[in-house]
């Protein structure tokens, strides 16, 4: 089977590119992807690790979607796959938050809930004209609570509109609320200027950018391990509330009926 994530190795080493290439599946969070996206990041933090210079790591995707959540589909046949998701998913946002370097995040499609959550772990968002950033977990009875401390790492007191927000925000109302940090009008020219800004911050000093890298997580409390428990176990608890349940497959029967 072919991998769902592809993990390069540039520049010599420098930097890692993360790529989520299931477009069939609109790039959607399924235990397949958490795989491979588990096995990328491990490899990225051991690199990271045991180099001395600097480094930089460039999530991006392919196809219509940048990512779309969860394999809702998943959850339906399995109720205990959503808490399984759940903790999955805040495995690799600690994990991206936490590198000590620079993570920027090429979004070229929707990010949508989960998917969202882990553009809110990168440093640095570029986005492209179809850029969509929505938590629309609500009406399967799911609280975002997951995503709040890195989401309020980027938009301070907008992370409430961001949650909240019942229409996806486009890439300029991402921006205005702090989580996209630059716009290219051209979606053929996103891959380039954001393999432009990565390496720019490759020039960066690698001991300076992981010092500044700490000191803003402390400040904005993004990687405070009780704090990102606790919207965790906030998150697990509607996911598996019977409310959550009846939600989800009302919403997936909805999903699958012709259009």
């Amino acid at each position: 089977m072919d991998r769902l994530i592809s993990h390069e190795v540039l520049d010599d080493g420098a930097l890692h590119r993360i790529t989520l290439r299931d477009d069939t599946r609109r790039n959607a969070l399924s235990q397949a992807m958490f795989d491979d996206l588990d096995a990328a990041l491990a490899a990225v933090t051991t690199a990271v690790a045991r180099r001395q210079a600097a480094s930089c790591v460039l999530l991006s995707a392919t196809g219509r979607a940048f990512c779309s959540g969860f394999d809702l589909g998943a959850c339906v046949a399995d109720p205990s796959m959503m808490g399984s998701f759940l903790q999955r998913l805040s495995a690799a946002v600690r994990c991206l938050r936490s590198l000590p370097c620079p993570v920027v995040a090429a979004v070229q499609g929707p990010a949508l809930a989960g998917g969202c959550a882990l553009v809110t772990a990168c440093d640095v968002v570029i986005a492209g004209p179809a850029a969509r950033f929505a938590y629309p977990v609500h009406r399967i009875g799911l609280s975002p609570a997951i995503s709040l401390p890195t989401l309020r790492g980027h938009t301070g007191g907008g992370a409430r509109t961001v949650a909240l927000e019942p229409e996806p925000l486009d890439a300029a109302a991402a921006r205005a609320q702090g989580l996209v940090h630059e716009i290219v009008d051209d979606p053929t020219a996103l891959d380039a200027r954001a393999l432009a800004v990565s390496r720019q911050l490759l020039s960066k000093g690698p001991q300076a950018m992981a010092s500044i890298k700490r000191w803003m997580n402390a400040h904005d409390g993004s990687c405070d391990l009780a704090a990102l428990d606790a919207t965790l176990a906030a998150s697990v608890a509607t996911g598996s509330s019977d409310e959550s349940s009846a939600m989800l497959a009302a919403t997936w029967a909805a999903m699958q009926k012709p259009r």
